[in-house]
């Protein structure tokens, strides 16, 4: 595939998510309000039932990865494609919201970016393509971020922010150095031997391309690219 299939084909899955959690986000409040369990846990579930409801192309193979949801599925454009969506959900309280932390296992990506003034480089751990016998699936990577607000005990989701990341085939357009790049230094301290993780920046994603960021407000209605 060319660049412009690769980018046809993140666009595709993309749209196919947010619309899955755009028609569950009534059934999400709902749950964020009534539900007692850690608002990470709420939000996996979530995101599973909400793809789970919606239905879609689905191959029978087997998936591995550190994400919540992992489906083999069919993208048609119009000729079919087979895809490994990898769909993660992380939930944060509302406090601006503009990046979402990953883990190398999650990004096919080689992040280039500086870390206190340096240049440095980490290739991401998931492949670009999955083989399963003749097949070729392509990674399509997802995060969906539910922004909640906690008061009294009691939580209310605002909005689901739903990102693209870029498969490693994208790697000269979104992120060709350190200092033309889709990151920021993740939470982790290397002195205290931590894993290493990296921040997606919405803004400099959305600069990128717009349409790779998505938000639902849960209102009912959709609001554009997250600031």
């Amino acid at each position: 595939m060319s660049i412009v299939h690769y980018e046809d084909v993140e666009r595709n899955v993309l749209s196919v998510v947010f619309q899955a959690l755009y028609d569950y986000r009534a059934q999400a409040s709902k749950i964020f309000q009534e539900e007692i369990d850690q608002p990470q846990d709420i939000a996996e579930d979530i995101t599973r039932e909400a793809i789970a409801e919606m239905g879609l192309s689905s191959i029978k193979e087997r998936l591995y990865g550190k994400v919540d949801v992992k489906k083999a599925i069919y993208v048609f454009l119009p000729q079919a494609i087979l895809v490994a969506l990898m769909l993660d959900a992380k939930a944060e309280k509302d406090n601006g919201n503009t990046s979402a932390t990953i883990q190398m296992s999650q990004t096919s990506m080689r992040v280039r970016m500086r870390r206190k003034g340096k240049s440095m480089e980490e290739q991401g751990r998931l492949p670009k393509m999955i083989e399963r016998g003749e097949r070729q699936l392509y990674v399509a990577t997802i995060i969906a971020k539910y922004v909640y607000a906690e008061r009294m005990s009691r939580r209310k989701l605002k909005r689901i922010i739903v990102a693209c990341i870029p498969n490693g085939y994208l790697q000269d357009v979104y992120n060709p150095s350190a200092d033309d790049t889709i990151w920021l230094v993740g939470r982790n301290a290397p002195a205290l031997g931590e894993d290493f993780r990296v921040r997606l920046s919405y803004p400099r994603l959305r600069d990128k391309a717009g349409w790779r960021i998505r938000t639902i407000v849960c209102n009912g209605e959709t609001a554009g690219p997250v600031a």
